[in-house]
C-alpha cells in the first residue's frame, strides 16, 4: 500500500483512470472492484513488452491505493494521433501511413510468453453459432483453417493509442497484448477504425471522425499490405468473423448491430469465394 498523492487526472477508460504520478511517471489506477488477477496479468505483459525493441512507455512497478490496483509507467508527453488528426486533418494520409508502419513494427516482435489469441477466438465463434445461422459450413471450415502464430499482437491498436512525442511515436496500453497471427491484429484494428466510438468529445467531434475514418482505414491497410506484399485483403477477410465475435462479446453500447452486420457481410464474401473455387 502506498501513501503517495495522486496528481492530475490525465485520462480515463472503461477499466481505469490515468493520473500524473510524481514528476516523470503516470499511474494507471484500475476502478474499484477490478479483478486483481487481471491487473497482475497486465503487469506481466507490461514487463515483457518493456524489454522488447518497441517505442512504448517503460513499466516501473505495481502499487495499491485504497484497495485499487495501479500500474506505474514512464510518463510520455504529446497529443494522441487521434487528436492530431482532429487538429491537422490535412495530415490524415501521412498519419495513416505512419500508423500502418508502427503496426508493422509491432508485428516484427515475437510474442512468446503472452497468451495465445487463437484458442479464445475459436471458442467464442463456436459458442456464437447463432450469429451465423443460415450460413453454410464453409464459414466454420474457413475459421477452422485459419493459421495460428506467435507474433506479438496489440489487439487494441487505434489512433488514440499512439502518442506523438518529441522522440517519435509511442504505443500505449498493452492490456490486450497476445501472441497470434498478424492478420488477427489487423482485423481488430480494421473493425475499430470502421465502427469504434471515441469515449470523449461531443457530437461535432464524432461527426468529424465519421467523415475521415474510412479514408484513414483504407490508407492504413494499403500501407500495411505494401509492407507485407505476401498478404492482402483476401488474407484479412476470414479473420473479421472471429474478431467481430470477440468484440461483440465485450457488449459495448451501440456496436451490436454494426458487428452483426460485419459478421453477415463477411460470411457472404466467404460463401461467394467458396463458390468460385
Amino acid at each position: 500500500m502506498t501513501s503517495l498523492p495522486l496528481g492530475s487526472l490525465i485520462g480515463q477508460g472503461r477499466s481505469a483512470e490515468i493520473f500524473a504520478w510524481q514528476e516523470d511517471r503516470v499511474i494507471k489506477l484500475f476502478h474499484a472492484g477490478f479483478p486483481r488477477e487481471a491487473a497482475q496479468d497486465e503487469m506481466m505483459k507490461s514487463r515483457l513488452i518493456s524489454n522488447m525493441n518497441l517505442p512504448t512507455p517503460k513499466f516501473i512497478e505495481m502499487v495499491e491505493i485504497d484497495g485499487r490496483m495501479g500500474l506505474v509507467y514512464e510518463r510520455v508527453e504529446g497529443p494522441s494521433m487521434l487528436k492530431l488528426i482532429m487538429t491537422r486533418p490535412w495530415q490524415l494520409f501521412s498519419l495513416a501511413r505512419q500508423f500502418a508502419e508502427l503496426h508493422a513494427c509491432i508485428h516484427t516482435q515475437d510474442g512468446t510468453g503472452l497468451p495465445s489469441i487463437w484458442p479464445e477466438l475459436n471458442i467464442l465463434v463456436q459458442r456464437s453459432a447463432a450469429f451465423l445461422e443460415g450460413s453454410p459450413g464453409v464459414v466454420f471450415e474457413t475459421l477452422h483453417n485459419l493459421p495460428d502464430g506467435n507474433t506479438l499482437c496489440h489487439f487494441d491498436f487505434h489512433p488514440d493509442q499512439v502518442i506523438m512525442t518529441h522522440r517519435g511515436l509511442v504505443i500505449l496500453d498493452w492490456m490486450n497484448a497476445c501472441q497470434g497471427h498478424p492478420m488477427a491484429d489487423v482485423a481488430r484494428t480494421d473493425i475499430l477504425l470502421t465502427l469504434g466510438q471515441v469515449p470523449y468529445g461531443g457530437t461535432m467531434m464524432r461527426a468529424f471522425i465519421d467523415l475521415w475514418r474510412e479514408m484513414f482505414r483504407k490508407s492504413y491497410l494499403s500501407r500495411y499490405f505494401s509492407l507485407h506484399p505476401s498478404t492482402g485483403e483476401a488474407d484479412l477477410i476470414p479473420w473479421l468473423i472471429p474478431v467481430a465475435v470477440d468484440r461483440l462479446n465485450e457488449k459495448i453500447d451501440g456496436e451490436k448491430d454494426a458487428l452483426l452486420g460485419v459478421i453477415a457481410k463477411t460470411a457472404r464474401k466467404l460463401e461467394e469465394r467458396s463458390r468460385l473455387t
